[in-house]
């Protein structure tokens, strides 16, 4: 299970599977209609509640998994990181000889919900509210959005071109770049305002014309949202149920007796219940993951009162004092997989031979981290904790809810290298404004985890100033290494990239583990709808009905 999976970026590319639009060709006869009710995070993290639903404003994983349903991505990129033109708006993409110009050709089969056809109005449409929108989109200075921008311009109904201010590596740009251009309803849109907007995040009305698989039907603050099917969608993969429920719960051991009970019939199993699975007589698990992806422990590096984490060697000793094997085997039921850097390691497409290397023998070798510690100047005092110039070694870990095991086990690791964690528990949306918020930079460290796009380089989150960058840490030379990554073709600049992070662990990297799921046994199509990558596509699923 992943105990340490939340998102807290807009995933723009969608990984599945490159089967993805294809059903089985044998077995049962797929049966239409009925109601699933699952939850938030469902293949991907522990549940939280949904609070919005416009991709251009909003930022959790948990909004955006109800988002991926309702709009159609211009990129549909598989599990190979390959894009999937069959489930793409767009349908082919033509590169200039230079690497500056791409021109991007739509598909004209794709239409809204109303009948009105998806066309390159509604990609312009979203480029100029991302040039409008500024720092409050998401997603803004990562993927090459604004700052190599050039110019913008529509070629016809179904064609447009976007010219960088330089040459850029076409596979980033394409995948971590043009996949932003995501068209939304500008004859449904472009007469609200962005207040207008902000004050419509749940209204079903504003959400009514959609071009993916589903719209939004219901949604009661603090309890649920419904989904039902879109019946103008334009896609091969056309949903079989009738009714999709979100239902918001907010801890481990609720969504195992809503399991139990049955009021709710697709849900994670968490990791701590993994042994009691067998309670679940009238459910089937399925193992996914690791999520595309890093767990991690990061720190708030503006906060005088952890100033220690500015210092490398301290970060890298707290890297050597996790055992990650035995956070595989105690959290995850030996399900997991070891990490140390941003790019993940399944599959491993992306890995340096060093990070291969790395990931293979392991890095935990606690004598090294207290070596590394008494080289940073801090000694142990009489009670076996680190000091310095009259200050402990110690700082304060705030975690969602239910999540106590994971950062338990940390404490555990840094205290046998003198280094003190304290724990406080916060609701992941306190938590996440507390973070995200300019004013608030008491607080000091947390138990996390980041999604990654097709292209991983981390976008803005350890840019120095970025957008994303809550933890206001700041690397010149790695700032100079992720522009390169921009620029260069193939893949030996984000080799480079990887293996600085992984020295220089802004964050402290935790293993990534594969996550539980349960369905009832009449549900079908749960290993095509939860995918290896943690997206979720309720349109493959199908519920058998007794006859």
């Amino acid at each position: 299970m992943k105990l340490t999976k939340f998102n807290q970026v807009l995933l723009v590319l969608s990984l599945v599977g490159s089967g993805a639009a294809a059903h089985a060709a044998t077995g049962p006869v797929i049966q239409n209609g009925g109601t699933i009710v699952t939850v938030p995070g469902v293949g991907l993290a522990p549940p939280s509640a949904m609070n919005g639903f416009n991709p251009l404003l909003t930022s959790s994983a948990y909004d955006n998994e109800a988002e991926n349903l309702m709009y159609q991505p211009l990129f549909w990129v598989n599990r190979d990181f390959k894009i999937n033109f069959k489930l793409s708006i767009a349908k082919k993409i033509v590169v200039g000889p230079k690497h500056r110009s791409y021109t991007v050709y739509l598909s004209p089969h794709w239409k809204w919900s109303d009948g009105i056809p998806v066309t390159t109005a509604d990609v312009a449409y979203t480029y100029h509210m991302l040039m409008k929108l500024g720092p409050l989109w998401p997603g803004w200075d990562s993927g090459g959005f604004p700052g190599d921008i050039q110019s913008f311009k529509v070629l016809g109904p179904y064609a447009f071109r976007v010219v960088t201010t330089h040459p850029v590596n076409p596979t980033w740009f394409e995948l971590s770049g043009l996949s932003d251009f995501i068209p939304y309803p500008a004859h449904s849109w472009q007469k609200y305002t962005v207040k207008q907007m902000n004050d419509n995040m749940t209204n079903t009305k504003f959400f009514s014309v959609v071009d993916g698989p589903f719209r939004l039907e219901n949604f009661q603050a603090g309890r649920y949202a419904s989904m039902v099917p879109n019946p103008a969608y334009s896609g091969p993969d056309k949903p079989h149920i009738s009714r999709l429920i979100f239902r918001f719960l907010h801890s481990y051991a609720s969504v195992f007796f809503a399991l139990k009970s049955g009021t709710v019939q697709l849900g994670n199993l968490p990791a701590p219940l993994y042994p009691a699975r067998k309670q679940l007589t009238d459910d089937r698990l399925t193992i996914t993951g690791p999520n595309w992806g890093f767990n991690y422990l990061g720190f708030n590096f503006s906060n005088p009162n952890i100033a220690f984490v500015n210092n490398v060697l301290v970060r890298q000793a707290m890297m050597h004092a996790v055992n990650q094997d035995l956070m595989i085997k105690v959290l995850g039921f030996g399900h997991g997989a070891r990490a140390y850097g941003l790019v993940p390691g399944n599959p491993p497409v992306y890995l340096s031979s060093e990070a291969k290397a790395l990931l293979k023998q392991g890095a935990y070798d606690p004598a090294l981290a207290n070596k590394l510690l008494n080289e940073a100047g801090w000694h142990r005092g009489p009670d076996g904790f680190r000091e310095k110039d009259g200050h402990i070694m110690a700082f304060t870990l705030y975690i969602p809810p239910s999540m106590i095991r994971g950062p338990t086990l940390l404490a555990t690791m840094f205290a046998k290298v003198g280094i003190l964690v304290r724990m406080r528990e916060m609701p992941f949306n306190e938590l996440y404004a507390k973070m995200i918020n300019p004013h608030s930079k008491n607080w000091q460290a947390v138990y996390l985890a980041w999604s990654q796009t097709a292209y991983p380089t981390g976008g803005s989150i350890f840019k120095c100033g970025g957008v994303q960058n809550s933890y206001h840490y700041c690397n010149k030379k790695m700032d100079a290494m992720m522009d390169k990554i921009r620029i260069t073709r193939g893949l030996d600049a984000l080799y480079k990239f990887q293996n600085y992070f992984t020295e220089q662990q802004p964050v402290i990297v935790l293993p990534n583990m594969k996550l539980f799921v349960m369905a009832n046994k009449n549900i079908h199509g749960v290993s095509q709808a939860v995918t290896p990558g943690g997206s979720f596509y309720p349109q493959f699923l199908w519920i058998s009905h007794a006859k």
